[in-house]
């Protein structure tokens, strides 16, 4: 018995160490950096072909520097006829949900215990900004690139915040290419 506590001691604390060692790696799959439609499941994610987006949201309207408006709040951006940038608009709540669960209406608390508490430095009524490293599989803190080929690798998740009700009235997903290159 006095074996056996000591070695669930020593496997508690390995656990222990070994969880809070470093940051923590978070895999996100490629269809997981997306929306969901809250109906029928399907998705719309990230790098996805617009051939295959059109085939769940149908055709789209143009809009303002090369975004292409869909029913239901949903907006999208191309980039090499890939989707580059996804925004759901409050129009979408009740009707699309991010692929992690996240809705238009949630508060900031809901929102941290979906995709965490490592993002961009915030005050109470401005956005939550997720920085995803698509390549190494964290969240950053910090926007960081040199190259145009690094910003392609960073994904912003980002949960804008009504000032009134501090709850989330709109969603972002892009890479920081698009921030800084609208392209």
């Amino acid at each position: 018995m006095r074996l056996g506590g000591q070695l669930f001691i020593l496997f508690t604390i390995l656990i222990l160490c070994g969880c809070s060692s470093g940051q923590d790696l978070v895999k996100i799959a490629k269809e997981d950096l997306g929306i969901v439609s809250i109906a029928d499941g399907r998705k719309v994610y990230y790098g996805m072909k617009r051939a295959d987006v059109e085939s769940v949201l149908g055709q789209g309207k143009e809009a303002e520097r090369g975004v292409i408006k869909y029913d239901s709040g949903v907006e999208l951006f191309y980039r090499d006829d890939e989707v580059a940038a996804i925004i759901m608009e409050e129009e979408a709540k009740g009707i699309y949900k991010t692929a992690q669960n996240a809705e238009i209406g949630m508060s900031k608390d809901e929102i941290e215990q979906i995709y965490g508490t490592i993002h961009m430095p915030s005050k109470k009524e401005l956005p939550l900004t997720y920085v995803y490293d698509m390549k190494k599989g964290v969240f950053l803190e910090e926007i960081s690139h040199s190259t145009e080929e690094e910003a392609k690798n960073l994904l912003l998740i980002i949960a804008s915040v009504d000032k009134n009700s501090l709850r989330t009235d709109m969603f972002f997903i892009y890479d920081s290419y698009y921030l800084g290159y609208a392209k």
